[in-house]
């Protein structure tokens, strides 16, 4: 089942505000050649290619098939289950649906945070699950309910959505709406810039294979 592109948890003490959200967001500008990732992080080694945030219709360029994406975390991750991100379309749609969020934000999230993978590990046993929740975050409370699948994607859309539509009321659109809501909601003070970039490529390859423009 394919994402419809079309359809629309209680952040920790160490979130940024929305509006620094924001800030951050605009200060980072377009992805551009970036360097000084933290220790122990790297960013993904397939990389799509240099962004372009003007208009662009995918009809102007080469199509993209899902079954050539990579779907690479932007940290490591541990994991026994072979990436199939698109299983997950169906149960994205209806957290688009229910939230008012688009479904291809909420699959983006996923692929750069767990590859679509359910029982992946990271941040020293810290991150769980699909959208990687944290045990002092969004998956504060849940213990091995972040492993369950519908329950992880549920708590990761709620807040995601909730930065999301905060985001629309302050005016913010396209590149900067969608690393606003990730800084808010999974980025704690948009420290890891890397993050952003990996969600802005991975976000327009997905609109790219649904034949829509990028993000601006």
């Amino acid at each position: 089942m394919a994402i419809d592109p079309t359809a629309a948890g209680v952040p920790s003490g160490a979130h940024v505000s929305l509006n620094e959200a924001g800030q951050l967001a605009r200060s980072r500008g377009p992805i551009g050649d970036r360097s000084g990732s933290p220790a122990g992080f790297s960013v993904p080694s397939a990389d799509p290619g240099p962004i372009r945030t003007a208009r662009r219709l995918q009809a102007q360029a080469a199509p993209v098939r899902a079954g050539t994406r990579t779907a690479a975390p932007h940290t490591p991750i541990s994991s026994n289950t072979p990436a199939d991100p698109d299983q997950w379309d169906g149960m994205l749609n209806r957290l688009g649906q229910k939230y008012n969020v688009p479904p291809l934000f909420l699959k983006a999230v996923m692929l750069i945070e767990s590859g679509g993978r359910p029982d992946a590990v990271g941040d020293s046993g810290h991150s769980v699950g699909l959208y990687q929740l944290h045990d002092q975050g969004y998956g504060h409370g849940m213990g091995d309910l972040r492993f369950d699948p519908e329950a992880n994607a549920d708590r990761a859309a709620r807040g995601l959505s909730e930065a999301w539509h905060a985001g629309e009321r302050a005016g913010y659109g396209g590149e900067y709406a969608v690393r606003a809501a990730y800084n808010y909601s999974f980025n704690p003070g948009g420290g890891f810039a890397y993050q952003g970039d990996a969600l802005v490529r991975t976000y327009n390859q997905l609109l790219s294979e649904q034949g829509l423009p990028e993000l601006e």
